[in-house]
């Protein structure tokens, strides 16, 4: 984990002064500069320029409040009513910034009114108490701010509020893990920028933990972003066992587990064997102490235990103790929780109708490997011949904007065009707008070498199955169809290109790279 380096107010702006809808709302000169002082010497939500640093765009089936609301839920479910609680409070300063930015002003001042008015009286645990002042802070500067924008004297709501410059090494460490929370829901920058600052957190305070659950979730994301299966470094390593030897809450394991599961997946898949089954008996170690230690606050826990525990050799968990997780979340109405059950009676139990009914639900709110996975189901209850797979997926093309995800929708459309209709100019064209997509190529041969379909091909497809089959097809279509000039041109454009992205090696993967078309 890097060094912390710079002011608490450094160059990625987090205090710089943008626009803050005073003109629209019609603010004098001197609301006005009330608004650029709070920005500017106040740790506020709206200090930090989040919209502007993480140049977020929302898909229209995405809505960051939707979300931030979904979560919360599962806090209500899991937290006690009068104990400060760190993921609901980032979570609520989202909601709160994103009714501002939305210009619905009024629900955002009385949403952090809410939060004042709860802080003022909650219990702040042993971990949290010293970070107290820190929160009030940002909680405090926030209304100030949206009730300077409201024209409400605000002035009062700074008078006892702790100076930046008086915050000691915690207390910094606390804003950076905040700021840090927040803008890892404004991928892809975003993730960036929270990695820097969750670096900072933990060099101001290495043994929080969790600033160093802040750390490995957002390491995880950057470190995912363009090599989807690279094995995590060994300072996430460490800063897992790290977790596991130190910690005995289950929200502070859950992270640890997801951790050893991925590097024993990883390792599996590059034949590994012998560390993939050290990594994920620590994580089946993590999952069984997990659920010991859990009583009635298990739901979110739970949900993230189960989709790992999906994966897991079967030798490791037994049935008894999957089903004792089924039971205790089939009444809990969330999406993730939706997407986790369709899953598992996708992938354990083999009963697609039940598995459609969770996933179509999950849908419902946008979530992108649900659309997938219905997708997958709907294979599996008709021929892929009669259900509309190629306008289906088209369909999320056209939703999803962002180009990881279109990288994915691409790759599930040329598998149909390889594997079950013999169309040259849609393979041609698909395949060029897989090559257009705006995102760097070792990703994209990542994503051909070892992803997974979403109906029977005929056989198993290992890591380069896909690729050499794609190689194969794509030459003899290309030599054995006649093309008009300008066909021509393209389809030769995009035999380069291609050829250009199936040459390259892909760091730290062990399986044959020497694919060509």
């Amino acid at each position: 984990m890097a060094g912390y380096s710079g002011n608490l107010s450094d160059a990625m702006g987090a205090l710089s002064v943008a626009n803050d809808h005073s003109i629209e709302l019609g603010l004098d000169n001197n609301i006005q500069a009330q608004l650029k002082k709070i920005k500017n010497n106040f740790e506020s939500v709206f200090s930090w320029d989040i919209l502007q640093l993480s140049e977020f765009n929302q898909n229209i089936m995405f809505n960051i409040i939707d979300k931030v609301q979904e979560n919360l839920e599962m806090i209500i479910i899991d937290g006690k009513d009068n104990e400060f609680n760190f993921s609901g409070f980032y979570l609520q300063l989202i909601a709160i910034y994103e009714h501002y930015m939305s210009k619905r002003y009024m629900e955002s001042y009385l949403g952090i009114e809410t939060i004042v008015t709860f802080m003022e009286t909650c219990k702040f645990d042993e971990s949290n108490q010293q970070y107290s002042d820190a929160y009030h802070h940002i909680a405090r500067a926030t209304k100030a701010y949206i009730a300077s924008t409201l024209k409400i004297d605000s002035k009062k709501l700074l008078i006892d509020v702790k100076p930046i410059n008086n915050f000691n090494e915690a207390e910094k460490s606390s804003i950076c893990a905040v700021k840090a929370s927040i803008f890892m829901y404004y991928p892809p920058n975003g993730n960036d920028i929270a990695l820097e600052l969750a670096n900072r957190a933990c060099a101001l305070h290495s043994t929080e933990p969790e600033w160093i659950i802040i750390w490995l979730k957002v390491k995880k994301r950057v470190r995912h972003r363009d090599e989807p299966y690279k094995i995590p470094g060994d300072d996430e390593i460490d800063a897992a066992l790290y977790l596991y030897d130190t910690q005995s809450k289950p929200e502070l394991l859950i992270q640890a587990h997801q951790t050893f599961k991925e590097t024993g997946f990883i390792n599996k898949i590059n034949y590994n064997n012998k560390k993939s089954q050290h990594f994920y008996k620590l994580s089946s170690d993590i999952a069984k102490k997990t659920i010991d230690l859990v009583k009635k606050n298990t739901n979110k826990q739970n949900s993230v235990l189960l989709m790992h525990c999906l994966h897991y050799p079967k030798y490791l968990l037994s049935q008894e103790f999957i089903d004792n997780i089924i039971t205790k979340l089939t009444n809990v109405k969330n999406s993730y929780v939706h997407l986790t059950i369709g899953r598992y009676y996708l992938d354990r139990e083999k009963d697609f109708v039940k598995a459609k009914m969770y996933l179509s639900h999950a849908n419902t709110f946008g979530n992108f490997p649900s659309s997938l996975q219905l997708i997958k189901v709907e294979c599996l209850l008709q021929p892929v011949h009669t259900f509309p797979y190629v306008q289906t997926l088209n369909d999320l093309y056209n939703v999803y904007q962002k180009p990881n995800t279109r990288v994915i929708i691409l790759i599930h459309i040329l598998v149909y065009y390889n594997y079950c209709e013999n169309n040259p100019k849609e393979m041609m064209h698909y395949l060029k707008l897989y090559i257009d997509q705006d995102i760097s190529d070792i990703f994209k041969k990542r994503q051909l070498t070892f992803f997974r379909p979403l109906f029977n091909v005929g056989r198993f497809l290992k890591p380069n199955d896909f690729l050499n089959d794609l190689s194969a097809n794509v030459k003899e279509l290309i030599n054995n169809n006649k093309w008009n000039e300008e066909e021509k041109k393209i389809i030769e454009n995009t035999f380069d290109r291609s050829n250009k992205i199936l040459q390259l090696n892909i760091q730290d993967n062990n399986f044959d790279d020497d694919n060509n078309l």
